[in-house]
């Protein structure tokens, strides 16, 4: 079978290369150098697939795309452009554009999508007209997400296509991947984006009174309710509640949670009285939920309830690519908010910072300009403001325990001797003391589980809450 395509290009050297190309694989092909040629073309001939440009000389391609698709509602468009950015990406994705390319094109990329294209486009030729999304909210600079790497591209098709839609998400990733971002990116393109964006993280609030944040309660319903409170649900009403961490829910929870998912409904705590919501649920988590539910702690009707629309966030070690690109956001936005002039930053640095694997994710990247801002007293950033990363110890070998032995009393022996002569007062040397050692071990055992409190709870014998005090009482973030 023969498929056609059309080439909407303002570019006349690439409409000949993407045709001769397209026309060497078997497809029949059209071009178009302005918004008005390609209308023109697509009124009088039906296409299985469009590449359409964004900036076409007379008119955006992507304002052309609704009028695309009331013309050709089963062709496949694809976005191409050299200007690539995060939402041209999600705009496409929420206008249903099929797929989105940018520039310079590899010819192997194209063919090999253009055929998928082809392909869905004759699917779909028997289904009815497709709808058209809404135009989306602008994003703020401190809720922007960046990257151009494949990786990256595959999930802002997501953003657009479940933005557009009401459906559940569960967003996964490892710590400082960007879930919430991503969460927030979401709302602001749907049709919820006037309404509230509320935010729980699961794994912060003790489990004593979880049930009572997300659900309320009511007046006396335990010693130290003296009035009605909305739960976050409530609060979200109309709008979006992001489940941070939603893998930490206790079992009771998790079936309260499904209820509402169920229902859309809540029981506030101490009432026999349901009230209605209206609320879209994002949630995300760093755990492996399949293992969870074999190990009985996560419900799996939950998960299959939750896990309607997925999106895989990639660890930054797996899109490098896009560090640069990260790297000039943070230097820009942090220099900005400090106001200090313009700083750059050396291209071995930038080297460095590219081949460092980031065990903490964008998170870790963005403290570590921010810090490194802080340290600069120059206009340019270079590898010894970023000591802390680079300089980290690495253990050449086994561990010599005499030596550390020798070591570790050396250092409380010092610190016994500075406490007595201080003016402190009597009974906070031990206190003292623990606080530095259990700092750095609560550190280690967290970047060991990759910010995994349950696993690290399970690893130092403690249970979560006091964990979770622990972190607060020497901010650990």
């Amino acid at each position: 079978m023969s498929y056609s395509v059309l080439i909407a290009d303002d570019d006349n050297s690439l409409r000949s290369v993407l045709s001769a190309a397209l026309k060497k694989a078997g497809y029949d092909t059209n071009q178009a150098k302005n918004g008005k040629e390609a209308i023109d073309c697509v009124q009088n001939n039906e296409f299985d697939v469009i590449l359409l440009d964004i900036f076409l000389g007379d008119t955006d391609g992507l304002e052309l795309i609704e009028s695309i698709q009331e013309l050709n509602p089963s062709a496949a468009i694809i976005i191409i452009t050299g200007h690539g950015t995060t939402q041209t990406a999600i705009e496409a994705a929420k206008r249903q554009a099929y797929s989105y390319l940018t520039k310079p094109v590899d010819r192997n990329e194209l063919l090999e999508l253009v055929e998928r294209a082809a392909s869905a486009a004759s699917i779909t030729k028997e289904e009815t007209e497709i709808g058209v999304a809404q135009t989306a909210q602008s994003i703020d600079g401190q809720n922007k997400i960046v990257g151009q790497s494949p990786a990256m591209q595959a999930v802002y098709q997501i953003i657009g296509r479940g933005a557009v839609s009401d459906e559940t998400v569960l967003i996964m990733g490892e710590s400082g991947t960007g879930k919430e971002l991503v969460a927030k990116l979401i709302h602001e393109n749907s049709p919820r984006s006037d309404n509230p964006f509320v935010v729980v993280d699961c794994s912060a609030i003790p489990s004593t009174l979880l049930e009572s944040t997300l659900f309320g309660h009511v007046k006396g319903a335990f010693t130290d309710a003296h009035a009605d409170r909305k739960g976050k649900f409530e609060q979200a009403d109309s709008g979006t509640i992001f489940l941070d961490e939603v893998g930490e829910l206790p079992i009771d929870v998790q079936m309260k949670l499904l209820r509402v998912l169920q229902e859309r409904e809540i029981e506030p705590v101490g009432s026999n009285q349901t009230r209605q919501v209206n609320v879209r649920i994002i949630a995300a988590t760093n755990r492996q939920l399949d293992a969870a539910i074999s190990q009985k702690t996560f419900r799996d009707d939950l998960y299959y309830r939750l896990n309607v629309i997925t999106i895989m966030l990639p660890p930054l070690r797996e899109r490098k690519e896009d560090i640069p690109e990260l790297i000039d956001l943070f230097t820009n936005r942090f220099a900005q908010e400090y106001q200090l002039p313009k700083i750059g930053i050396s291209s071995d640095t930038i080297k460095r910072l590219t081949e460092y694997e980031w065990p903490g994710n964008v998170r870790e990247l963005e403290n570590a300009i921010k810090r490194a801002l802080v340290m600069c007293a120059g206009q340019m950033l270079l590898i010894e403001h970023f000591s802390q990363i680079f300089d980290k110890p690495v253990s050449d070998g086994p561990i010599d325990h005499q030596n550390t032995d020798q070591q570790v009393y050396a250092l409380l022996q010092g610190q016994v001797t500075n406490y007595l002569e201080s003016d402190a007062d009597d009974g906070q040397l031990y206190a003292e003391i623990r606080s530095i050692f259990e700092k750095p071990l609560f550190e280690i055992v967290l970047e060991h589980t990759e910010g995994n409190r349950s696993k690290a709870s399970e690893i130092l014998g403690i249970n979560r809450n006091t964990l979770h005090t622990k972190l607060n009482e020497y901010d650990i973030k």
